[in-house]
């Protein structure tokens, strides 16, 4: 089986963590060509042609929030289309991780991915026997294993820290497996393939319909991953493909196995939870954190400050006021009972992790604090709310339920956003950094280095096989040799122009004034009659009979003053050099902490090659 022209882990993982970076075409393609030498030790000698999602103007695609980079690569050998998937970013991403990912209730994203390819084929000239490789980390390699399961979007797929692939989801989007599955389980919806079917027994018939697909998903998969140790226990999701697992943390254990004792519905609010905290805070803090969890519009609280202006606000905003008790009605008896759920499981959840080492014990303390604290307001709330619609009838107990009520909405406003507030700035969150940086591509990388390579996020380091073991980041050092030489070329080539255009602006302008001048001189002393009007003065026609029978001229031609700039031109001219030696012993200082065969010198050489 011919190898694909990026046929490295490494250069398909650092090139999908950059992808995040929304790079240009120009910029993806030098960062395409210099991870490709730091991997191969070799230039990538290929046309490379990119098209990305913000040059789409596909509807869907905009709608969807799908964000990718089309990539196609011809070595004059074969050609081929890669296909980078970003994850999550953006906030229909984190809704589709909710109603895709999780809950299987929407295709929209993995039917965008298979629509951008299309396009991108299209936009790129590419053939339709064109093989067509898939990259993509978290959400993204859900979009690409999902679509190709479901639409033979691609020939393979690569993931890394992927979220896997639900069941659900391809009951809607796959309508042969739609159909194997309503023969299998005598089903016709989703619905009620939800009710009636075990998941474990839709999964294990996932599992197997696709069987002759998975030789061509890989994926790569720390241990630790909190996406993956989680989403094993949603209902729904199969892992499909070739799986390596790598330990990236290993002085904790995995959040896998920390959570194989907790009942999968606990992690499911949990989940909930984390989705709506994480979704709201990306979109505006604290204040969207309380709009998202209650669906109630917080700017109609603005002026709501006392127990007097929120009776203002009921008696001369009572569209508002319905509004919002709707809202908290819908809202908070489903936010109750996940926040009840959590608490009842406190000891679990954030003793494991406290003795995990993950968070402090004052975090866990903290944490659980406040949740009781806001179960606490929330419970009145709701019962708040269960009196004001039992008291409908009677209007002055009413009244008095809605003073009582107005109370509530106030600790919504001030009081909850102080229990979130603390909450972050307990250092829970940030401890929580370690579970989330294990989903993070970078970690992935560090725990693959081998040999005297290794990585710092996604640059390529190279320990001294000389004398101490000194690492180099040689990504950077092979950036700063390719970016400065040409600034230092550029300024050299600015100098030269600088020196003709005193030569010429100056120097050649003073010759030529003086050549003028002296022309004219020559004129006059070989020509004098030529001037013999000048004599008028001394008499007028017909009378006047004057010659002019010599003219001598005494010129003298004053040096031009202020026009030396040689010591300045040589002063520019010294700092490119000094410039050029300093990078040069620069590259000469790291080549000399390597061997020979760590072939530094050619990567420095072939750096400047593209």
């Amino acid at each position: 089986m011919t190898k694909n022209i990026l046929d490295y882990k490494s250069i398909s993982m650092r090139l999908t963590d950059e992808e995040y970076n929304n790079m240009d075409a120009a910029e993806m393609e030098s960062k395409i060509k210099q991870i490709y030498l730091e991997e191969t030790g070799s230039l990538l000698d290929a046309d490379i042609k990119i098209f990305h999602t913000s040059e789409s103007s596909n509807k869907l695609l905009a709608s969807s929030g799908y964000d990718g980079t089309a990539i196609y690569v011809d070595d004059g050998k074969q050609e081929e289309l890669y296909v980078i998937s970003q994850g999550s970013t953006n906030g229909p991403d984190w809704s589709f991780n909710a109603k895709g990912v999780l809950a299987g209730e929407s295709t929209v994203q993995p039917a965008s991915t298979d629509t951008f390819v299309i396009e991108a084929k299209q936009h790129l000239g590419v053939d339709k026997d064109t093989k067509v490789i898939s990259w993509g980390h978290s959400l993204g390699h859900h979009n690409n294993a999902t679509s190709f399961l479901g639409s033979d979007t691609f020939d393979e797929v690569y993931g890394m820290n992927g979220a896997q692939v639900n069941a659900y989801e391809l009951f809607e989007l796959d309508r042969e497996f739609q159909k194997a599955v309503s023969d299998e389980f005598d089903v016709r919806l989703k619905d009620e393939l939800r009710d009636t079917v075990p998941a474990d027994e839709i999964e294990e018939f996932t599992k197997n319909y696709y069987k002759d697909k998975s030789d061509d998903i890989h994926q790569i998969i720390s241990s630790d991953d909190p996406l993956n140790g989680l989403t094993t226990y949603v209902p729904g999701i199969v892992e499909i493909g070739e799986v390596e697992v790598y330990d990236t943390n290993p002085s904790v254990p995995g959040i896998g196995e920390l959570a194989k004792d907790i009942p999968p519905e606990v992690i499911r609010d949990v989940q909930d939870l984390a989705l709506i905290y994480a979704k709201a805070d990306n979109a505006g803090g604290t204040k969207e954190v309380a709009n998202q969890l209650f669906g109630v519009n917080m700017d109609y609280l603005k002026g709501v400050n006392s127990l007097g202006s929120f009776l203002s606000w009921y008696t001369f905003n009572q569209g508002e006021f319905d509004e919002t008790v709707k809202a908290l009605n819908k809202s908070v008896p489903p936010l109750l009972d996940k926040v009840r759920v959590v608490l009842d499981n406190k000891d679990l959840i954030f003793g494991r992790l406290q003795e995990a080492g993950y968070i402090s014990l004052k975090e866990k303390d903290t944490m659980i604090e406040e949740l009781e604290l806001i179960e606490s307001h929330l419970s009145t709330i709701e019962d708040g709310l269960n009196a004001n619609s039992s008291l409908s009838g009677v209007q002055f107990l009413q009244d008095i339920s809605t003073v009582a009520f107005g109370g509530s909405l106030l600790w919504i406003k001030s009081s909850l956003t102080a229990s979130m507030d603390r909450m972050k700035e307990s250092g829970f969150f940030e401890s929580l950094n370690k579970i989330v940086a294990s989903h993070s591509i970078p970690e992935l990388l560090a725990a693959m280095s081998e040999g005297n390579k290794s990585y710092f996020g996604t640059d390529m380091v190279y320990t001294a096989t000389k004398g101490d073991p000194i690492k180099v980041n040689i990504s950077a050092a092979l950036r700063m040799y390719r970016e400065t030489l040409p600034i230092l070329e550029e300024k050299e080539t600015k100098i030269r122009n600088f020196e003709q255009a005193v030569k010429e602006e100056l120097d050649d302008s003073y010759k030529d004034e003086k050549r003028k001048v002296q022309d004219e001189i020559d004129r006059m002393e070989s020509s004098p009659s030529s001037y013999r009007d000048l004599l008028a003065k001394h008499g007028h026609l017909p009378a006047f009979n004057k010659e002019m029978k010599s003219i001598k001229v005494h010129e003298v031609f004053y040096p031009l003053e202020n026009n030396d700039f040689e010591e300045e031109i040589h002063e520019l001219k010294k700092s490119v050099e000094s410039g050029k030696l300093y990078i040069e012993k620069y590259r000469k200082a790291i080549e000399d902490l390597f061997d020979e065969e760590d072939n530094v010198s050619r990567l420095f050489d072939f750096s400047r090659r593209f």
